[in-house]
C-alpha cells in the first residue's frame, strides 16, 4: 500500500512537471527568438525540469514514514485484536541496513487485559495444552498464513514465537499489564 502511494507521487510529480515544461515552452520559444535567452540557460532549465521532481521525491521519501505501524503488524502476525484502553510505553524501530529490530511496549488497563486475555484464547495459534514454557517441537506450532507461530500460558502470562528468518516475540505480562512486542530481521 505504501509503495503503491509513493508510485502514484512519482507519476504526479512527474505529470505535473511536465504540464510546467508545456506551459513555459513557449515562452522559452519566444525567448530564444528574441535572442534574450542563450542556448547555455536553455539547457540549464531542462536539467532543472528534470532534477527538480527528482529531488522532491526524494525528499518527499526521506520525511515520511512509510512503515506499517507496530499496532496493526502485531495484530496482524499474532492473530489477535488489542483493546482501545492501553498507552504505548516503547515504539521503536531500529534499522541497520538490511536488518531491522521493532520494539513495541503497551500499557493496559486492568478491563483491557481481560479483553486481551480473552482474545489470545480465541487466537488461532492459541495452544492450551502448551503450559509454563517454550514450545519445544515443531508440531507445537500452528501454521496459518506462511507464518509459524504458538500463543503459550506462562506463569507470568502468556508469550508469542515464531519460526523462521523473521523472528516475531511478544510477551504479556498478566500481572503488570505490559505487553512487549519485538519483530527482528537477522540473516
Amino acid at each position: 500500500m505504501v509503495r503503491l502511494f509513493f508510485f502514484f507521487l512519482i507519476i504526479l510529480l512527474v505529470l505535473l512537471t511536465a504540464i510546467i515544461y508545456l506551459i513555459y515552452l513557449p515562452f522559452k520559444i519566444y525567448l530564444r527568438k528574441s535572442g534574450k535567452l542563450s542556448d547555455r540557460l536553455s539547457k540549464r532549465i531542462n536539467w532543472a525540469f528534470i532534477i527538480a521532481p527528482c529531488l522532491i521525491g526524494f525528499i518527499a521519501y526521506c520525511f515520511k514514514d512509510y512503515r506499517t505501524p507496530s499496532k496493526d503488524r502485531l495484530e496482524e502476525v499474532s492473530d489477535i485484536k488489542l483493546p482501545k484502553d492501553f498507552v504505548v510505553l516503547k515504539d521503536e524501530y531500529q534499522d541497520m541496513f538490511q536488518d531491522y529490530c521493532i520494539l513495541y511496549d503497551i500499557q493496559l488497563t486492568s478491563s483491557s487485559t481481560t479483553e486481551l486475555v480473552k482474545n489470545i484464547q480465541q487466537s488461532k495459534f492459541y495452544n492450551p495444552q502448551l503450559i509454563q514454557g517454550n514450545p519445544q517441537k515443531e508440531n507445537d506450532y500452528t501454521n496459518i498464513n506462511s507464518i509459524k507461530a504458538v500463543w503459550v500460558k506462562t506463569p507470568q502470562g502468556f508469550m508469542f514465537n515464531t519460526l523462521g528468518r523473521l523472528e516475531y516475540s511478544i510477551s504479556f505480562d498478566t500481572t503488570s499489564n505490559i505487553l512487549k512486542y519485538k519483530e527482528c530481521s537477522t540473516p
